[in-house]
């Protein structure tokens, strides 16, 4: 299947609701909120997208919709990368990982650098960052000056909570 065949096969069966362009190589599928879920679903188990290679968020204050959410998609037998984005006007979206479970981990991952929660989510916690750290530092507006590193991380430990 090629990119083409794969946006109007999605045409049809979101009629109205996604848009497609490629820059630079990348091939992109920008979707209404309202059924990016929907069209998650489909790309896996419709159109074979069985492996998520990364999920991005990225956070623009300035804009109505601040944060734009970017699922990379591989599909193995087809050979083809495709990345589909949705915006939210606030942090708050929907889990995968009811479609794929490797997406565990890269949610954990953009709710703890961007601040995005993943509604029903099995595990949102942070990942990379101590549970006492302030803020998300891949914000736009996280202060980049004036900041306290934590230097007493041995005496406090680093927030990490382990469970078997």
């Amino acid at each position: 299947m090629t990119f083409a065949d794969l946006v109007a096969k999605l045409g049809e069966k979101f009629p109205s609701k996604i848009n497609s362009y490629e820059k630079f190589g990348t091939r992109f599928i920008v979707v209404d909120r309202a059924v990016a879920k929907d069209l998650l679903r489909s790309m896996k188990y419709d159109f074979g997208f069985t492996y998520l290679v990364d999920i991005v968020a990225t956070h623009w204050p300035k804009r109505k919709e601040k944060f734009d959410v970017v699922y990379n998609l591989f599909s193995i037998n087809d050979k083809l990368r495709v990345f589909v984005k949705y915006s939210i006007e606030n942090e708050k979206t929907f889990t995968v990982t009811d479609i794929w479970q490797g997406a565990n981990f890269l949610e954990r991952e953009q709710y703890d650098l961007v601040g995005v929660v993943f509604e029903g989510h099995p595990d949102l916690r942070r990942i990379l960052l101590p549970e006492f750290f302030d803020g998300h530092p891949l914000r736009k507006e996280y202060p980049l000056k004036g900041r306290k590193w934590f230097n007493n991380a041995d005496e406090q430990g680093l927030g990490l909570k382990f469970t078997r």
